[in-house]
């Protein structure tokens, strides 16, 4: 990629042209500084900032900063959270957070110890001290050489260089990085990047836009950078409320119920009683390995309600929620009657279960990879297909055909491919069966953003 353009959108996103923003600031040629200057110059910061003089402006910032976890927080996840975020910290505290006498920790250094720091740590500095963060969208990507990235806030488009990064995230990902110009003019990211979940885009961009009007009414004149600059903690708490302590989605059955993992159990009396009984209810569907499943037919679709399994000397129900379970022995005890004795049922959390087959993951990675790609390519391909008209509640209980046919509800339905998309490609990067979603755009009248 060639370097960027006089006359070009500063990258660092000030909407200002890269000659009277970072090229201006920076007096630099190409080639502005090396990666090993950087370290240097962001360690000598770090250590100025650290001075007993700056003591009262830190601790005013980390009360500002970590305040969010002050309250409703247990301790040990606070002190976790608070060791987790410490890069993100210390960025927004030398760059953007205004000492006692309104500058930053980075522009005092520069005052004051600027004329004993070599060249390319000056300027470093100097573009660090410009840059802030923006929320962008991963628009491309290319392992282990750079990242296409979308600005959500002006819509420009920019490539940066990034190899690590590269190899982690993954289209449609959804971050708020610094970007700044690094050696030979090439927009490089700066520091550490908050990654967000594809969904949490437009709630993003709301919280922003919504900070963006507060800030013009108290400052009509404020230019991108200034604001960006000010929103920098909001990214913080972005990162909380859509990450780190975002709660887990509550898992629940077709009827809203909560998933829990339930077995009801019964004594068989009579086993040729239980055989025949079984064998003639036109609701359970015999299985290969001899169980059943129960059936109920609903709106031209068949809804799964539980799993018979006639053992030696047992018949168990095993259903997905208390609901199902205590319907599940209803229909057990009227349809054999005293062929069985009811003995108990138990309920069991899907995370329990899960941590209490820890070898699942081993007996799947024993299937050649090329049967799983069949058989889970095959399954996707059945679901997805039906998939189109069901109604989906992210779609305010919409099928995705009747959401496309609706201009107002396609960004809820184009915010849904892109995360199907964006959890394929991270399944296909982990080495798992990864489905293609690219037809489903077309099938459904999108056009998909390249």
């Amino acid at each position: 990629m060639s370097g960027v353009g006089r006359n070009d959108p500063c990258p660092c996103g000030s909407g200002r042209k890269y000659k009277k923003c970072c090229l201006a600031a920076s007096a630099s040629a190409p080639g502005a500084y090396t990666k090993a200057e950087s370290q240097i110059a962001w360690a000598a910061l770090g250590r100025f900032a650290s001075r007993a003089e700056f003591a009262g402006d830190r601790a005013a910032a980390e009360a500002s900063f970590y305040a969010p976890l002050s309250h409703g927080v247990p301790d040990e996840r606070r002190r976790g959270l608070i060791a987790e975020s410490q890069l993100f910290f210390e960025g927004w505290f030398l760059c953007d957070f205004l000492f006692q006498d309104g500058r930053t920790a980075v522009d005092l250094f520069l005052e004051r110890e600027g004329g004993g720091l070599r060249s390319g740590e000056r300027r470093y500095l100097d573009r660090a001290r410009l840059a802030h963060l923006r929320p962008y969208e991963v628009a491309g990507v290319k392992p282990g050489e750079r990242l296409d990235l979308l600005d959500l806030w002006t819509g420009q488009r920019l490539q940066v260089e990034e190899r690590l990064g590269s190899q982690q995230l993954a289209q449609w990902d959804i971050l708020a990085a610094r970007i700044l110009l690094g050696a030979g003019d090439r927009p490089v990211i700066d520091g550490s990047a908050y990654l967000y979940p594809v969904d949490a885009r437009e709630a993003i961009m709301k919280e922003l836009r919504r900070g963006y009007r507060k800030q013009k009414r108290a400052t009509p004149g404020i230019d991108l950078s200034t604001f960006f600059k000010r929103m920098g903690r909001v990214f913080y708490l972005l990162w909380l409320q859509h990450v780190a302590l975002r709660p887990l989605p509550r898992m629940v059955t077709a009827e809203g119920d909560d998933i829990v993992l339930a077995r009801v159990v019964f004594d068989v009396k009579d086993r040729e009683a239980v055989q025949a009984a079984l064998a003639i209810r036109h609701d359970l569907e015999r299985q290969r390995d001899g169980s059943y499943l129960w059936l109920q037919e609903e709106a031209e679709q068949r809804k799964g309600l539980g799993r018979v399994v006639l053992e030696r000397n047992r018949l168990v129900f095993e259903a997905t929620s208390r609901p199902r379970a205590e319907r599940g022995r209803a229909m057990i005890e009227a349809l054999c009657g005293s062929a069985v004795a009811y003995r108990a049922t138990s309920y069991e959390d899907v995370g329990q279960a899960m941590k209490r087959r820890p070898t699942r993951a081993a007996e799947v990675s024993e299937v050649p990879p090329e049967v799983q790609a069949a058989v889970v390519g095959q399954f996707y391909e059945e679901h997805y297909r039906k998939w189109l008209d069901v109604p989906v509640p992210a779609l305010d209980g919409r099928t995705p055909r009747e959401a496309a046919r609706l201009k107002s509800a396609h960004p809820q339905l184009i915010s849904l491919l892109k995360g199907m998309e964006n959890m394929a490609e991270r399944d296909r990067r982990a080495g798992r069966p990864a489905y293609d979603f690219r037809w489903m755009w077309g099938e459904l009248g999108l056009e998909r953003p390249g």
